[in-house]
C-alpha cells in the first residue's frame, strides 16, 4: 500500500483510530523523534514515542502509570504491559521492549494482521492496510506481546459488554 509521507514536522500528535505504529528515529540534530504510521500516511513528530504514549494517556483521561497498573491488575504481573489508551476508540498499544528505551516501537494491536519471520531475530509486522514494518525482534516474542495485548483488549471489551447487558436487563421489565 502506498503511504503519503508528511514532510512537515508536528510537535504534538493525537493517537486515533488510524494510528498503527509509533517508531523512533534520530533527526538531523541528533534528537529522538517519532515516525507515526497511520493507515494512509507517515507523520513525523518531534517527540519520543514514549512521550506520545504518555501524553495521549492523559489526553484520553488517565495517566500512563495508572493504565499500566490497570493492565497488571487485570492480566497479572508482566513485563512490557499493553496500554489501553482509550477503549471506546479501540486504542490498544503495546511496546516491543522497555518503554523507557528510546528505541522502543509501539504497535497498535487492533491493526496487526500477522507477524512473519524474516530472519534470525528479525520479523515483519503486517498491518491491516497491507503495510509491513521490519523489526529487529523474534517473531515468537512479538506474537506473545500481540496475544497478551489482544487478551487484555478482550477482557475489557467483554467486561464493558457484560455491564451494558446488565443495564439493559435492569431497564426492561419483561426480562426481569
Amino acid at each position: 500500500m502506498k503511504l503519503t509521507m508528511t514532510h512537515e514536522k508536528v510537535k504534538d500528535y493525537e493517537i486515533n483510530g488510524d494510528t498503527m505504529a509509533i517508531v523512533p528515529f534520530i533527526n538531523e540534530k541528533g534528537a529522538v523523534c517519532s515516525e507515526v504510521y497511520e493507515r494512509e500516511a507517515v507523520i513525523l513528530v518531534e517527540k519520543k514515542p514514549f512521550r506520545i504514549i504518555k501524553d495521549n494517556c492523559l489526553y484520553y483521561g488517565g495517566s500512563y502509570d495508572g493504565k499500566k497498573e490497570a493492565a497488571r491488575i487485570n492480566m497479572g504481573k508482566m513485563c512490557f504491559a499493553p496500554i489501553m489508551i482509550d477503549s471506546k476508540l479501540d486504542l490498544y498499544f503495546f511496546p516491543i521492549q522497555s518503554p523507557r528505551n528510546d528505541t522502543c516501537i509501539w504497535l497498535a494491536q487492533p491493526h496487526i494482521r500477522r507477524i512473519d519471520r524474516t530472519g534470525h531475530k528479525r520479523a515483519s509486522v503486517i498491518f491491516s492496510n497491507g503495510m509491513d514494518l521490519p523489526i529487529a525482534n523474534t517473531r515468537a516474542s512479538l506474537v506473545g506481546k500481540l496475544h497478551r495485548a489482544a487478551q487484555y483488549r478482550s477482557v475489557l471489551v467483554n467486561r464493558t459488554n457484560d455491564r451494558e447487558r446488565e443495564r439493559e436487563r435492569d431497564r426492561d421489565p419483561v426480562l426481569t
